[in-house]
């Protein structure tokens, strides 16, 4: 099981009357999903591992056993969603495209997570809010290296002279106001609930890259 193949509306559900069969590796599986479905519903601090251990269809025993706190869980979780692998594969898609076409692509990267997968941005959301000490973990392993790619990529469109008043600015400023536009739809749509997700990301996408770097300006 991956991320992709959870419920974009609930996170998941668990079965119970078919762990008993599971190995040990499908045990941690499930457990996780379990995990994800209930930090996503309570939050972090909320969750009590009582009742994840009930969702998961384990013992607390057990439950300790693979993960002996909640934040190795926490650990676990970045680990099964791909954070890693979708952060690389932004940083390498980037070198190969103009500043402009890579910013929509990287935003479109985003778009599609959060309408896919909802729950995984509540979660991470928080998890990190919640713990202080795993938010700076959170910032370092992924947040701060996807504001260094929008940083440099917009450095690279400043470059080129095209992009008129917006050029000088500095692009880490740019970087962080663009993230924050990502950041308000994920919040409003995923983690708030108060507003629709992105029924088209690409569109999404090149409307926010436009606010920055005009179609005439790439």
């Amino acid at each position: 099981m991956t991320a992709d193949d959870l419920d974009a509306t609930d996170c998941g559900t668990t079965d119970v009357g078919t762990k008993l069969r599971l190995n040990a590796t499908d045990r941690r599986s499930q457990i996780l999903a379990a995990a994800m479905e209930l930090f996503g519903e309570r939050g972090f601090h909320d969750a009590r591992t009582r009742e994840l251990a009930d969702r998961a269809g384990v013992s607390e025993a057990l439950l300790y056993r693979h993960f002996p706190t909640k934040e190795a869980l926490f650990q676990a979780i970045l680990d099964r969603v791909a954070l890693e692998e979708h952060v690389r594969a932004m940083e390498a898609e980037a070198e190969g495209l103009p500043p402009r076409a890579a910013l929509a692509a990287l935003a479109e990267r985003v778009l599609t997570q959060v309408r896919d997968n909802p729950c995984v941005f509540r979660l991470v959301f928080f998890s990190v809010l919640e713990t202080p000490h795993l938010a700076s973990q959170f910032y370092q392993r992924f947040l701060s290296r996807i504001l260094s790619l929008e940083t440099r990529l917009f450095e690279r469109a400043f470059a080129s002279g095209s992009a008129g008043p917006a050029s000088r600015v500095d692009p880490g400023v740019v970087a962080r106001s663009f993230h924050g536009s990502l950041l308000f739809i994920n919040l409003a749509g995923a983690v708030i609930r108060i507003e629709p997700l992105p029924e088209d990301p690409k569109a999404m996408a090149e409307a926010i890259v436009s606010l920055y770097l005009p179609e005439a300006a790439a």
